[in-house]
């Protein structure tokens, strides 16, 4: 018997794997990577300007909450909800984002939410973390 063979498959590193746990993990701190995950890359999934004049402030039950500049902005949002929900659902490869609220009014976010959401990234990303 050879006990010298080579394991078959690959090795993961840690960080890989704990971060497969996470996006395809059914757990309440797998949500929360990924709205973490849809904030830092917000600009790069919608582009430089309507990243300048709307952010997503809230996520809740597959609605996230998009404040916007302007009832001007409102307007041009409402006809690209949809494909900024589908481009978002199509970064993360699942069914993450339900429905988009667009909102000139943060106080309509679920606080609750938004504050424990905030606190928890502060914790795991500190300013000035990248990625």
């Amino acid at each position: 018997m050879d006990f010298k063979k080579k394991p078959k498959g690959k090795l993961s590193v840690g960080s890989e794997v704990l971060q497969s746990l996470f996006e395809n993990g059914k757990s309440p701190l797998s949500e929360q990577f990924m709205r973490w995950k849809l904030w830092a890359k917000w600009e790069e999934i919608v582009g430089a300007t309507i990243s300048q004049n709307a952010e997503p402030v809230g996520f809740s039950r597959g609605t996230l909450y998009v404040w916007v500049r302007n009832s001007a902005w409102m307007q041009q949002m409402s006809f690209m909800g949809n494909h900024i929900r589908d481009t978002i659902n199509q970064r993360f490869e699942k069914n993450f984002v339900k429905y988009i609220k667009f909102t000139l009014d943060r106080r309509e976010v679920p606080t609750q939410d938004q504050h424990e959401f905030r606190e928890m990234i502060q914790k795991i990303a500190p300013e000035g973390d990248n990625d």
